[in-house]
């Protein structure tokens, strides 16, 4: 009887100690793990290898990290950029020269459904934005007429898609220096032409002198 009772005691703790232990698993918050590239995000220029490669590993172009202005590589050929995490941002810059007409344009491939939005920042100032020209291709035009100063373009993806093998886009940057080619056209410059006037010249009448 003794040895019954141990054992149904034994079973009632062992299930109590169950019990309690789920409650406290149901309680306790889970946080969701984050990828390698989520821990990576941050506007700081000291990013070192390990990092970096984890990044290359996730998928992401090589510019990456470039989230913000700090971050902004220099605009100077084609870059081949991607959207890869919600809420990505691709951040570039360029030295802009006085009285020039720059045309920013952001192209994805053909058959890619990316759609770029491009902010152009002078002087911290948002100056100029776009959001599609002829497909999805996105193009933001801007003469400076000031002197010359860094420039600052923002790219994001309108829909807010972030998936690497299909959110790629190359973002170009084109130059027209001149009033050649001013956004407005210069007002024409009337010219006169004076009318020469010819007068009839008199010719000398030769008298004759008597016993000349």
């Amino acid at each position: 009887m003794r040895v019954r009772w141990f054992i149904m005691l034994g079973v009632i703790t062992m299930s109590f100690f169950a019990l309690t232990a789920t409650l406290a698993s149901a309680n306790t918050i889970h946080t969701p793990a984050q990828s390698p590239s989520d821990l990576l995000r941050r506007c700081e220029n000291n990013y070192d290898d390990e990092e970096l490669a984890a990044m290359q590993e996730n998928g992401e172009d090589g510019y990456e990290p470039d989230d913000c202005p700090l971050l902004a590589h220099v605009l100077t050929g084609p870059m081949l950029l991607n959207f890869c995490q919600g809420g990505d941002e691709d951040w570039v810059r360029f030295k802009a020269k006085s009285d020039t007409v720059y045309q920013i344009r952001a192209e994805p491939p053909w058959n890619y459904p990316t759609e770029p939005h491009l902010d152009l920042y002078a002087d911290e100032v948002l100056t100029a934005q776009n959001d599609h020209y002829f497909n999805n291709n996105a193009e933001v035009w801007w003469w400076n007429t000031g002197s010359e100063r860094w420039v600052y373009v923002r790219a994001t993806e309108l829909g807010g898609r972030h998936d690497c093998g299909n959110s790629a886009y190359t973002l170009t940057l084109h130059a027209f220096q001149g009033s050649s080619f001013a956004p407005v056209p210069a007002t024409p410059t009337l010219t006169f032409t004076p009318t020469p006037i010819f007068t009839d010249t008199l010719t000398p009448t030769v008298t004759p002198t008597p016993g000349g």
